[in-house]
């Protein structure tokens, strides 16, 4: 009787450490794209104050403008909202056609298979930040570049500092 009731101790405990239960985990990877502008440089000033200006353009510099999360190959795409730069506290009709303004994005780091293109700004989506790959935190700096020579020069007006505005709007789209 003690054997039986030792064999059974034994049997009941090893059944207890012998015994297992199968958990499945499943990982769901979903899309994601994400394109930010950095909070701090929302606005952009392109301000022409010498003869020098005119003449060649003045050029602003925004580091680590955009980022970039994409979990596929990836487009960014750049266009002004408005036909015209809109005069602030301009009559209607006293806006800026569409001057030459170019913006050109450069990676802050250099990830493999990015290219950029300079674009002047337009009413049409055009893109200038191609990525190959899936891209994690990855930062670009812009350049944007108002014309030089006499372009604006015919929007300035005596005694007066004349601000003209748009919005510029970047897009992402999967490659």
């Amino acid at each position: 009787m003690k054997n039986c009731l030792l064999t059974f101790a034994f049997f009941i405990c090893f059944q207890m450490l012998s015994a297992q239960n199968a958990v499945r985990l499943n990982i769901v990877l979903n899309h994601v794209q994400n394109l930010t502008v950095n909070a701090s440089q929302e606005t952009t000033t392109l301000t022409y104050n010498t003869v020098e200006d005119y003449a060649n353009g003045v050029a602003v510099v925004q580091k680590e403008h955009l980022n970039v999360f994409s979990t596929s190959p990836y487009v960014v795409k750049v266009r002004v909202v408005n036909e015209e730069f809109i005069k602030n506290g301009g009559e209607p009709g006293t806006g800026m056609l569409q001057p030459n303004v170019s913006v050109l994005a450069a990676p802050a780091a250099q990830p493999d298979g990015v290219v950029t293109e300079g674009r002047i700004l337009s009413l049409e989506e055009r893109a200038i930040i191609t990525g190959d790959n899936p891209a994690f935190d990855n930062k670009f700096d812009v350049t944007y570049k108002g014309p030089g020579g006499n372009e604006l020069i015919k929007y300035s007006e005596f005694g007066k500092v004349n601000t003209f505005t748009n919005v510029v709007l970047y897009s992402i789209e999967a490659k």
